[in-house]
């Protein structure tokens, strides 16, 4: 796996030459990708926004496996092959009405399973970290940091890019007003410290929480 970098480009800063140090040791197949979306994030160049923005998803998603987590289940998944068999097997034990005895439908022992296993498992992802929590623990444990204490705010910081990342990631239906990219170079930095500090070395990753808990009194406030 070739290492990739960015040479003698001014937004090629430190933090961002630790951090695709980190990439091409612990998850290199993620290496690629930052750098394109580094790159992207001060070059002009079609749909930008979208292409940095899957980039962020696909580490937020994807990473916590590579370093060893169990994946987060998602809807998409399995849901439409659940509902595919609870269609089969409703339609071939169609359900009774029953008007005297007040429930309405009746439905055969193998449609009520079906039902069962489709409420069990939203059960289950209600129970799920949400995505941007799973990556901060991932990265967490990832540093071997295991007797010391990770801030809320790091995981909220975690979940909040998240939330932008994936509302940028795909075309709007219809023309947005204002400038596609606005904000976005303020959140991939913020993204990127969120990163840091769990990942870098021990002092350089306690000056990152701090600057993210800076950041999150001086909204509250």
């Amino acid at each position: 796996m070739a290492k990739f970098q960015i040479d003698n480009a001014p937004y090629w800063t430190r933090m961002r030459d630790e951090l695709l140090e980190w990439f091409n040791a612990r998850a290199p197949s993620f290496a690629e990708g930052y750098t394109g979306a580094v790159h992207l994030l001060h070059n002009e160049f079609p749909a930008r926004v979208q292409f940095i923005c899957h980039v962020v998803r696909d580490i937020y998603r994807n990473l916590p496996a590579a370093l060893g987590m169990q994946a987060i289940s998602r809807r998409s998944e399995f849901y439409p092959d659940m509902v595919k068999n609870l269609s089969i097997t409703w339609n071939q034990s169609m359900p009774l009405i029953s008007e005297n005895l007040g429930f309405g439908y009746l439905v055969s022992e193998s449609v009520y399973k079906k039902i069962i296993e489709i409420i069990k498992k939203e059960n289950e992802m209600k129970t799920q970290p949400k995505v941007g929590e799973q990556l901060a623990i991932a990265l967490f444990r990832a540093s071997d940091r295991r007797e010391e204490f990770m801030h809320p705010a790091v995981i909220d910081a975690f979940n909040d890019e998240y939330a932008y990342f994936m509302s940028k990631a795909h075309f709007p239906a219809k023309l947005e007003k204002g400038l596609a990219d606005e904000g976005l170079k303020e959140h991939f930095e913020a993204f990127e410290r969120a990163f840091h500090s769990l990942i870098g070395p021990y002092f350089s990753g306690k000056e990152e929480i701090d600057a993210i808990l800076q950041d999150t009194n001086a909204t509250t406030d």
